[in-house]
């Protein structure tokens, strides 16, 4: 797997695990929300670790606008 290819794979992780917490916190299932919390964590620290931008989170982006 080349960098292009680790990159565009940490960023689906990302997605997917922020598409994952969202659902959790929808269904108020608290343990999932720590597990997806923590797997996103994790994928965030990764990316950081390899030089990988990631895009905010929708609500990030909200979050900075003002």
């Amino acid at each position: 797997m080349d960098i292009g290819e680790f990159a565009t794979d940490v960023r689906r992780r990302v997605q997917e695990a922020r598409q994952a917490l969202l659902v959790a916190e929808s269904e108020s299932d608290f343990y999932a929300v720590d597990v997806r919390t923590g797997e996103l964590n994790s994928l965030l620290r990764m990316a950081a670790e390899n030089d990988v931008t990631i895009e905010p989170a929708p609500a990030d982006r909200q979050s900075t606008k003002g």
